[in-house]
Order: C-alpha cells, then structure tokens, then sequence
C-alpha cells in the first residue's frame, strides 16, 4: 500500500511538474521591420543638413556669426551691462523678423517668460545668451523657428528666418 501511494504521489509530482516550453520562431521566419520611420527619420535629416548648408552660406555673408550646439548662428553685439537671461526670468526685447533675403516680415516689442515656450525655440535658446541692453542678431533654420507649418499668412512653412533682437534693461 505503501509502495501505490507512493508511485501515485511520483506520477503526480513529475506530471504536473512538467512546463511546456513556449514556442520558438523557426529560424529561416524573417521578422518584418516598418521601415516607414527609418525612411521619415533619413528624410528630416537630409531636409536639415540642407537647411543648415543655407543657413551656414547666409551666416558666413553677413558677417561673424557663431554656431549654437542646437543648429542656430548668431551673433551678440554687447551693449548692455545687464544680468544674464535665464529661465523663469521675464524679457522684453524690440525685434525685426526677416526671411534670409532680408525682407522684413514682422518688427514690434515683445514679452516672455524664459522657459515657458512662449515664442520659438531658436529665439528662446537665443535669448538665453544674452544680457540685459544686449542686441544679437539670429539666423534661425525652419526647424528651430515655425517649422512645416508656418504661421499664419505671414511666415511660410519651411521658413528660415532672421531675428534683430535688443533686449531692454
């Protein structure tokens, strides 16, 4: 009786202890890739070293502009001896906006708060350099200003634009 129970309690055990192994992809199964983001992803970046090639040739023609780490040239004309802009901080500046071939499109005085994306990331990051009574000039890629839309009628998408900024004490 001693020896039943046991060989019962053996079957069990090794039945129910047995997992069945999940099932493996046969090896000649290719797996398919969407190859829709790698063709998306090869298109921006030849559209920006395009844009930054232009925008380059235009920095060089103007005059001494530097190139920011994020893709944007400027170029500071130190005038002021105000404090550094930085985030959180209010800054109100004149500006003139052009398109590369220096037609103007826009020039008025404007207010924002650093770090609440209140205008374009170029201008921003731009500003940032700055200080208080400073006046720069950016050469901003589509990418960093308006983008694939453009705003309003005013700037058309795929627009690089030209930014005359003083900042005000």
């Amino acid at each position: 009786m001693k020896n039943i129970r046991f060989f019962i309690a053996i079957l069990c055990f090794g039945f129910f202890s047995c997992v069945k192994q999940a099932p493996q992809l046969p090896s000649n199964k290719v797996i398919e890739r969407n190859n829709d983001n790698a063709a998306l992803l090869r298109i921006n970046s030849n559209l920006t070293k395009k844009e930054d090639s232009l925008v380059r040739i235009v920095a060089q023609r103007v005059g001494a502009f530097r190139k920011n780490p994020i893709g944007f040239w400027y170029q500071i004309s130190r005038t002021g001896k105000g404090t550094q802009i930085a985030d959180s901080v209010q800054c109100n500046f004149d500006y003139q906006v052009m398109k590369l071939d220096n037609n103007l499109i826009q020039k008025g005085t404007d207010k924002i708060v650093i770090g609440k994306k209140q205008t374009i990331v170029g201008l921003e990051e731009g500003l940032k350099l700055m200080h208080k009574g400073d006046s720069a000039t950016f050469i901003i890629p589509w990418y960093l200003a308006y983008g694939m839309t453009g705003e309003n009628d005013m700037i058309p998408p795929y627009t690089s634009l030209i930014y005359r900024v003083k900042l005000k004490n």
